[in-house]
């Protein structure tokens, strides 16, 4: 009876509009009630628009046609994503038991792809602002860009990447939180401990090869 109740209150819940004001409900929601394969979609749909944005502010449309770019975006960007938030799931379900998180990885796998639905919002954004507003959205020498329609849809588009994207901070917190059964602060130390040790792992390899490569030109 306790678990058809639980069901219960979980039937208004909508993951896709639940997730911005609702984060741990929703969340809890996906891990309880969501199967894996519901969780993989939406990695899925946040991959393509994850690496559509790596085609932003690049010259990729003089390589290849922008059907290319799309194509290849939903090709590689899905399992680029999943490789992604399979390892972030690990790192996360370690790095959470210093603050005394009880969340297996399953639920901390699911918990991640929750996070990510920001980002499939944001997929509409880019799709349209490649198709509508290409010069401004690639790389393009000066004096190529467009009219005022395309600066308008510069300027929506860039608006709502920053608003969501700061958005999503928080989202990944509470997010993070919710699978540990931790507070969001905690959830958002869990996210940036090993943020901050991947960076200094990152800027000393620079560091060493930098030295090593002005050690052996002198």
């Amino acid at each position: 009876m306790e678990q058809f109740k639980e069901k219960e209150s979980y039937g208004d819940v909508n993951p896709f509009t639940g997730i911005w004001l609702k984060t741990r409900e929703t969340v809890r929601y996906v891990i309880e009630e969501k199967s894996m394969g519901f969780v993989i979609l939406l990695m899925i749909l946040s991959g393509i628009s994850s690496a559509l944005v790596g085609a932003f502010d690049s010259e990729m449309n003089q390589m290849m046609p922008v059907w290319g770019i799309l194509l290849g975006s939903i090709i590689a960007g899905p399992i680029f994503i999943l490789l992604i938030y399979a390892i972030m799931a690990g790192v996360y379900f370690i790095t959470g038991k210093l603050f005394k998180g009880t969340g297996t990885y399953t639920e901390l796998f699911k918990a991640t792809g929750a996070a990510a639905i920001p980002q499939i919002w944001l997929l509409p954004v880019y799709l349209i602002w490649i198709l509508a507003a290409p010069s401004t959205y690639f790389a393009e020498p000066l004096g190529t860009s467009g009219g005022g329609g395309e600066l308008i849809i510069t300027l929506v588009g860039s608006v709502l990447i920053t608003v969501v994207t700061i958005w999503s901070i928080f989202i990944n917190a509470k997010a993070i939180g919710e699978a540990h059964r931790i507070s969001s602060w905690k959830g958002f130390f869990t996210i940036m401990i090993p943020s901050i040790v991947i960076g200094i792992i990152i800027v000393a390899i620079v560091v060493l090869i930098a030295i090593l490569f002005i050690g052996l030109s002198v």
